[in-house]
């Protein structure tokens, strides 16, 4: 049996949720524009993505 020890609680990306929340918007209003995430392993890259 796996458990998960991901906390629930989504912390301090505020402002890259807030960031691609505009994109998402941009593109939903017909301005697509290409968006890369990218940093080391581990630091919460596909979390960020999910929320």
């Amino acid at each position: 049996m796996q458990s998960s020890h991901i906390s629930p609680v989504f912390v301090g990306r505020s402002a890259e949720l807030t960031a691609l929340g505009e994109a998402l918007s941009r593109a939903d209003a017909g301005e697509p524009r290409p968006h890369f995430l990218g940093r080391e392993a581990g630091v919460g890259k596909t979390r960020l993505i999910q929320e």
